[in-house]
C-alpha cells in the first residue's frame, strides 16, 4: 500500500470512496469504519492525536481547526459529488504532499486554496 500521508477521511466523504482509495493502494482510514457516529469534535480530536489530515466536505471542520489544531484538514467543495469526483479530489489534494500539513485546503472542482491553520480559543 502507498504511504503517502496519514489520511482520515469524515463519515460523509462515504465508504465508496474509501473503497476506492483502498483498491488504489492508498492507506486511508474512514471514520464511517473506525468512529461511526462520533461527533465531529470527537473525529478531530481523533486525528489530532493520531496525527492524521482530516478530509471532509463539512465546512465546519475549518472553524474546528482553529481550535483543535489538526495536522490539517481537506475540505471538498464540489459542485458534482459523485464517487469519482471526490476520489479525484482526494488525490489532487494528496499530490500537495506535505503542503497539506498545517493547513485548511479548499478543493473546487477547478481550484485548490489554502490557508494556514491559526490555533484560537473559541
Amino acid at each position: 500500500m502507498r504511504q503517502e500521508h496519514k489520511i482520515l477521511l469524515d463519515e460523509n466523504i462515504g465508504l465508496k470512496v474509501y473503497h476506492e482509495l483502498r483498491n488504489q493502494g492508498y492507506h486511508v482510514q474512514s471514520a464511517l469504519v473506525e468512529y461511526r457516529g462520533a461527533s465531529d469534535e470527537e473525529v478531530i480530536k481523533t486525528a489530532t492525536k493520531r496525527g492524521k489530515i482530516i478530509v471532509t466536505m463539512d465546512k465546519d471542520f475549518g472553524y474546528l481547526a482553529q481550535a483543535y489544531n489538526p495536522p490539517g484538514v481537506a475540505i471538498l467543495r464540489l459542485k458534482d459529488p459523485r464517487v469519482v469526483n471526490r476520489v479525484r479530489a482526494i488525490l489532487r489534494a494528496m499530490s500537495l504532499g506535505e503542503q497539506l500539513y498545517g493547513h485548511i485546503t479548499i478543493v473546487t472542482d477547478t481550484r485548490i486554496r489554502k490557508r494556514p491553520i491559526v490555533p484560537q480559543m473559541l
